[in-house]
């Protein structure tokens, strides 16, 4: 039997969690000076509403550390000494480090790192096609080359309703953030070497919709039969036009749908949402 292990920034849903058993190993969000994990004692809606209250809260997020995933890592040896852990991209956070230096420390381990290069429940599809790949029967070392191979495949389309807690949390300049609030604009980000980069910017949210559609048929890809994944920073609403405009075009074979969890939501801001999928098989 293999275990999977991963970090709440999959954002995976809670009933993949509990069906194929995958431990979820918490990142750490600081609101005014005190730290919650993400995901069990600090949600999306609590952590907004909190920001709502007190506009100049300062907020920021922190990686898991080596003793963490060592602990971690020894207590999912009592069901197996096989491990698969899955993590956010080593570009933008220490944790993939810190994960492959706690594997170092435990050698009597057969522990697999994998950098998802991606972010959310992008890279949450990576960890959900490893659960069902270990389910199979399927060895350690071949889940992690089929799983490598899946995130070079991956495309991210992420749009980002406001740029306001991304221009909080140091990841855009200010005038970027004035003139985006000022033409209303919606970046439409994807990923490149394990980094966030704004592939498009346009104005409203219905026309970002649209161009991730145009974008898909223009690219000759077809959603049709796809396991694909859709998320949404507590705006159910955009999260259903996005389904819609999907489901008008295409017959995926399985939509999987979840929140932001609150690290990604500290840069996302409320009402982003985002389309995942895997261009090749």
């Amino acid at each position: 039997m293999i275990k999977i292990v991963t970090d709440s920034v999959s954002d995976l849903p809670k009933d993949i969690i509990d069906e194929y058993n995958i431990k979820v190993i918490p990142l750490k969000v600081m609101v005014g000076g005190k730290e919650y994990k993400d995901g069990v004692d600090l949600d999306t809606n609590k952590m907004f509403k909190m920001l709502e209250e007190n506009n100049n809260i300062k907020i920021s997020t922190s990686q898991i550390n080596i003793l963490e995933f060592e602990n971690t890592f020894k207590d999912v040896s009592n069901e197996t000494k096989d491990i698969l852990c899955i993590t956010l991209s080593s570009a933008l956070s220490g944790t993939y480090n810190c994960a492959c230096q706690a594997k170092e420390n435990l050698n009597d381990l057969n522990i697999e790192i994998v950098d998802s290069k991606g972010i959310t429940l992008g890279f949450g599809l990576l960890v959900i096609k490893a659960a069902k790949l270990a389910k199979s029967g399927m060895d350690l070392k071949t889940i992690k080359a089929e799983i490598e191979k899946m995130r070079d495949n991956l495309n991210y389309n992420i749009v980002f309703d406001t740029l306001e807690y991304a221009y909080r949390g140091g990841r855009i300049k200010k005038s970027e953030y004035l003139l985006g609030n000022l033409f209303n604009i919606k970046p439409i980000i994807t990923m490149k070497d394990g980094q966030m980069v704004v592939k498009e910017k346009v104005r409203g949210r219905k026309k970002a919709i649209k161009t991730i559609m145009n974008n898909i048929k223009k690219a000759n890809i077809s959603l049709d039969g796809k396991e694909i994944g859709i998320n949404h920073a507590n705006d159910v609403e955009y999260l259903n036009d996005l389904k819609n405009a999907i489901l008008k075009e295409y017959n995926p074979k399985e939509i999987i749908e979840s929140n932001v969890g609150c690290t990604v939501a500290v840069y996302s801001g409320l009402s982003a949402v985002a389309l995942y999928y895997v261009e090749e098989e």
